[in-house]
């Protein structure tokens, strides 16, 4: 009987002060197709238990130095899944029912027959094997799950840091570290390090020796020695195994997964060998995905930009109107202190918010005299074409509302929805202060730009009506105003 299909036969420690008994059990027990260890009491005993994996320890309560109880709570808080067995010719309830609230899994009497003790050890491999049985299939649907998020995102980043995670939940490792090599680069950029107790610091010194080692395998594990040449003699972190798995596109190797040990004589399991390879391939997929799709984005994305800036030049009097409003927003947001992620939303959105225009005519856009009311419905209906042309682009569905909004009012009397307050987006109410200050001091066919100092006027005047009093007050904090001092 295994615990593992594939792994080693059951191991069974007997201790026993009295030699005698410890070497009929162990032919008993021998014959039965286990492997045998003994020890002479419990302080022998922990030391073997220290440095190898027993599925169950038949031990004698009364011992020198180390009894039966005291091993038997050392045995429980190591936190293995090994069983124990306690033996006495010296029973009382109270000890029985202490050794069973430790965590003995049971409790015979001496003298014993030997077949008492057989169905005993039996009753416990059989509960060590559903405990596997049932643990591998929690690991499988667990497994599966991670695999499926991996393979869903189309994030590179997200992918990257989806691995490390679901590695950390699969494998009892220390700290997983994912070396990834962005397209086109000969080197591995360390992207990710995860520990149990935080980020893992730069392990590895020798990526190149590492990736010759894994050319023509699914996996390997190193130790000792072997480990020794990979490893960053300033940084290794106490490291005794490591498991690697490439991630590989075809012939292309896009990184390399790697799990770490700190225990010594502890290996990764071939369980945790068959997770990581597992995981490692659904992410190599996964990665080529992410990168296909972050190829198909940039391309895309620069064709949506390259027609809004193509606006710019259908009205020579707004050329540069777009990119000013970028700068401008970007400025704002950060005088606010915004994050990087904001800043990068407020970007997108400058270059695209008048991508609406791009159905307007040119008569229209470029009329000298003032606009008829139908022009001007046509003018107002911008933002609601821009959400339309934006809208069925998911990488740019956060953009949507702020190109949707920016025409809004901090009063409520702004187009297309009438939105007040907080309710209209952030991003949208900074643009509104950058949009209508580039276009007051700007020159339009039908009118001269306003001096700086006559706009900013403007925006004190509208703090409060058209516009949020917080974004006018960060607005006038941004050092270079168009050209201007503020």
């Amino acid at each position: 009987m295994t615990i593992e299909s594939g792994a080693r036969p059951n191991r069974i420690l007997v201790v026993d002060d009295e030699a005698d008994i410890t070497a009929v059990l162990a032919d008993i027990l021998a014959e039965q197709g286990y492997d045998v260890e003994t020890a002479d009491d419990g302080k022998a005993a922990w030391d073997k238990f220290s440095v190898e994996t027993f599925d169950l320890v038949v031990t004698d309560l009364k011992m020198p130095e180390v009894g039966g109880l005291e091993l038997l709570r050392r045995i429980q808080e190591a936190g293995r899944s090994t069983l124990v067995i306690i033996m006495t010719g010296f029973a009382t309830v109270e000890t029985a029912i202490e050794a069973l609230k430790i965590g003995a899994f049971d409790y015979i009497l001496k003298p014993f027959k030997v077949g008492e003790l057989l169905q005993i050890v039996e009753r416990a491999f059989e509960r060590l094997r559903l405990q596997a049985e049932n643990l591998q299939l929690k690991e499988q649907i667990s497994l599966l799950k991670l695999s499926e998020a991996v393979a869903s995102s189309l994030s590179l980043d997200e992918v990257l840091s989806l691995v490390v995670e679901a590695a950390m939940k699969e494998v009892d490792a220390d700290g997983v570290e994912l070396l990834f090599r962005p397209p086109g680069s000969a080197e591995f950029s360390r992207r990710l390090g995860v520990g149990a107790q935080g980020p893992w610091p730069p392990t590895l010194a020798d990526t190149a020796r590492l990736e010759a080692c894994l050319r023509d395998v699914s996996h390997l594990q190193f130790r000792g020695a072997a480990l020794s040449p990979f490893l960053d003699p300033h940084g290794n972190n106490g490291i005794r195994c490591m498991l690697s798995v490439p991630l590989r596109r075809g012939a292309e190797t896009l990184g390399v997964l790697n799990a770490y040990s700190q225990r010594p004589h502890q290996g990764f399991l071939p369980r945790e060998e068959k997770a990581l390879f597992v995981l490692g391939d659904r992410a190599a997929t996964s990665l080529e995905h992410a990168l296909l799709y972050s190829d198909m984005e940039n391309s895309f994305r620069q064709t949506i930009q390259g027609l809004a800036l193509a606006l710019d030049t259908k009205d020579s009097y707004t050329h540069g109107h777009s990119e000013n409003v970028t700068r401008l927003c970007e400025a704002t947001a950060r005088v606010m202190g915004l994050d990087e992620a904001f800043c990068g939303l407020i970007r997108q959105a400058g270059i695209l918010h008048d991508i609406g225009k791009i159905g307007i005519s040119s008569s229209i856009l470029n009329k000298p005299g003032r606009l008829t009311a139908e022009e001007f419905g046509i003018i107002r209906d911008h933002p609601r074409m821009g959400r339309r042309i934006l809208e069925p682009i998911s990488f740019l569905r956060d953009v949507v509302p702020v190109v949707y909004h920016h025409h809004e009012r901090w009063d409520g009397q702004g187009y297309p929805e009438g939105l007040a307050g907080d309710v209209i987006p952030l991003a949208a109410r900074i643009m509104q202060v950058a949009d209508t200050y580039d276009a007051m001091t700007s020159d339009r066919a039908y009118r001269k730009g306003l001096p700086h100092e006559a706009a900013i006027d403007e925006l004190h005047r509208c703090s409060g009506s058209q516009f949020d009093p917080c974004c006018v007050e960060a607005f006038l904090q941004i050092s270079d105003l168009g050209g201007h001092a503020p």
